[in-house]
Order: structure tokens, then C-alpha cells, then sequence
């Protein structure tokens, strides 16, 4: 109960200096939240010590720190992404029957954010917060592919790797190589090797940095010998994670749109 007190007065700290217009001294923060100036200096010092709160080196007053800008800064961007991506692979979905995903890395894995279902052929219905296959998606592919290959060993573990149809890749090499198709090209295709019949293309999303914050997908039906659809379906989701990279800063170049080299090594 104590410690989740203090969580309590730590937020509300946090709050009322992100809110002020001036710096803010331990008094003034004591009378403003109603607890005593010896609560206040303890909490206070705890969130200094941790880089949530920065002290003025000449009145002594408190501001927000940079941890807590840091992950303001990140919430925002995201919330901007979400937003953005939702928009884009509705499009997809109504615009082009594709079912789209996004997801991202944290902790060594691969996680899905979001998930639209067209109204075509297949239904691929997978829930924010899943993990992602990494070995066997095009998503997953296309987030391996932002790691060093030291750390794909240690992410996708011991061979052979999971099979879920007959075509999927069971050992790291393989996926080695399909990592390097990606890297170059700007994308990852797989066919048929998550799901029996289905197949998907992903590319990376970058923020203003030019550095790989997600990955957006789509998902068709897989029709052997044929490319065509591939193709589009590559040129749409380029297109659609060059505009949601845009929308949280990125100023780069647009895709080179030329697929059919990497579609060729694919099959």
C-alpha cells in the first residue's frame, strides 16, 4: 500500500511540473499537492536521481528531466504512427482487399500493434498485442532485418526452427540469406510459409532519425506463378510505410518501386 502511495505522489509530481508554466520549488510543489515539504524532497529525489526531474543549477527549482520528456516524445510519436498506419491499411483493405498489419520489436521479439481485415479472399485475424512468427512472416523477416546477425541467432534460438507449413524455412542460414534479399531490396516477401495458401509482403516504417521504429504487412492470396499481385501488393505497402514515415518526420527519399529482382529470389 506504502509503495504504491508513493507510485501515486511520484506521478502527481510528475504531472503538476509537466503542467506549470515556470520551475517549481519543493514548498511550492508541497502546498500545490497537499503533502508535507519532507514527502515532497524524498519523491523528488528519487525522480532526480533517475533523470524525471531536472534542478535548476541557479534558483534550485524543479522541471521536468529528460527521461520524462524522452518518453513523452515517444508516446506522441507513436500515437502519431497508430494513427497514421490505422488510416493507411484501412485504405489497403478497402481500396485493394489486402489484410494489413503492424508490428514492432520489443524485448528481442516481434509483437503485432494492429490488424485491419479486408473484405477478400482470406481472413488472417490476428490480435494487438500477439506475438509474430519471425522466421515465417514477412513482418517478422522485415523486423529481423533491422538486427545484426549475431542477434537473429539469438532471437530465432536453436534449429530447426518451428515448421508450420512445408515451406517454411527451418534453419537460420535460410533466413540469413531471405535477410539479406531484404536489407537490399527495402522489403520481404514469403509465400506460403506461415499459413498454408497465404502469402505477404512488409517493409520497414523509419522515423526522423531514418531509423526502423515498425513494420506494416500485407497479407494475399498465394497463387503459384504468379507475381503480378505480388508486385502490387509490394508497391502498395512501400507506399503506405513511406507516408506513415513521413507522418512522424521522416524526410528521406521515397521507395525505389522496382521489385522484380527480389521477387525472383523469393520464389
Amino acid at each position: 500500500m506504502v509503495g504504491n502511495q508513493s507510485l501515486e505522489r511520484g506521478l502527481a509530481i510528475l504531472n503538476l511540473l509537466g503542467t506549470s508554466d515556470a520551475e517549481l520549488g519543493i514548498r511550492d510543489i508541497a502546498r500545490a499537492l497537499s503533502l508535507s515539504p519532507t514527502i515532497v524532497q524524498r519523491l523528488v529525489n528519487t525522480l532526480h536521481a533517475n533523470g524525471f526531474v531536472a534542478q535548476s543549477s541557479d534558483t534550485k527549482r524543479y522541471r521536468l528531466g529528460y527521461r520524462a520528456i524522452v518518453l513523452g516524445s515517444t508516446m506522441r510519436r507513436e500515437d502519431r504512427l497508430l494513427s497514421a498506419v490505422t488510416r493507411e491499411l484501412a485504405e489497403l483493405a478497402d481500396k485493394h482487399h489486402l489484410n494489413g498489419y503492424l508490428g514492432v520489436l520489443r524485448d528481442g521479439s516481434g509483437m503485432y500493434l494492429e490488424s485491419i481485415q479486408s473484405s477478400g479472399p482470406i481472413s488472417v485475424r490476428i490480435l494487438p498485442g500477439s506475438r509474430i512468427n519471425m522466421h515465417s512472416t514477412a513482418i517478422g523477416k522485415m523486423l529481423l532485418s533491422t538486427l545484426p546477425d549475431v542477434e537473429v541467432h539469438r532471437v530465432l534460438g536453436a534449429e530447426p526452427l518451428t515448421r508450420y507449413t512445408a515451406r517454411t524455412r527451418q534453419t537460420i542460414a535460410e533466413i540469413l540469406d531471405d535477410l539479406a534479399t531484404s536489407r537490399r531490396e527495402g522489403y520481404a516477401t514469403v509465400y506460403g510459409e506461415n499459413i498454408e495458401g497465404v502469402a505477404s509482403a512488409a517493409t520497414l516504417i523509419r522515423d526522423a532519425r531514418g531509423e526502423p521504429v515498425a513494420s506494416i504487412s500485407v497479407a494475399l492470396l498465394f497463387r503459384e506463378n504468379e507475381q503480378r499481385e505480388m508486385a502490387t501488393a509490394v508497391r502498395l505497402v512501400r507506399q503506405a510505410a513511406y507516408r506513415c514515415s513521413q507522418s512522424i518526420g521522416y524526410a528521406g527519399p521515397a521507395p525505389e518501386l522496382t521489385t522484380d529482382s527480389a521477387l525472383q529470389e523469393a520464389r
